[in-house]
């Protein structure tokens, strides 16, 4: 129950939402990528991304990682147009924490075929470090792909 302080007169509130989640885990760790390095994750999130919308617009995702780097899931945060797309870094970190991730990897495409980094994707990519450092969900990377096969590391360009 919640309670409403107005006045000095205190109303009780007896309808609020309920948030349910349901958590499952799938036994057959041997089955579940690892995600060491970047190619690693650039690899993973080719075969994951619909290859249809790779050079028509921008989307971001996420990989959910366990402490042992095995990828146990992943989440298509946004759609956007051919320039950008809107990221909720509140919304990155209700999935990492609702699917209990000990690190994520943050990825998204760029159609125009240019992977370099904008000002917006590294100061993106800083908050979303930041964010993860106080809430003890590690951000291993974030990676750019582009529609002729390449892709760009964050973490490896040092821009983060």
């Amino acid at each position: 129950m919640v309670t409403n302080l107005n006045q000095s007169k205190i109303t009780m509130v007896k309808h609020f939402s309920e948030i349910k989640m349901t958590y499952r885990t799938d036994k057959r760790y041997k089955d579940l990528p690892t995600i060491r390095e970047p190619e690693e994750a650039a690899r993973l999130l080719r075969r994951l991304w619909d290859k249809g919308t790779l050079e028509l617009r921008e989307e971001f995702m996420i990989l959910i990682l366990n402490a042992a780097k095995l990828c146990t899931g992943w989440c298509k945060m946004s759609t956007g147009g051919q320039t950008a797309t809107i990221v909720d870094p509140a919304g990155v970190f209700r999935v990492a924490l609702q699917t209990n991730a000990h690190s994520i990897i943050i990825a998204h495409n760029h159609p125009s075929n240019n992977c370099t980094a904008s000002h917006a994707d590294i100061q993106l990519t800083k908050r979303i470090h930041e964010a993860g450092r106080v809430l003890g969900v590690q951000l291993e990377d974030h990676i750019i792909l582009c529609p002729d096969g390449s892709y760009v590391s964050l973490r490896s360009k040092g821009l983060f």
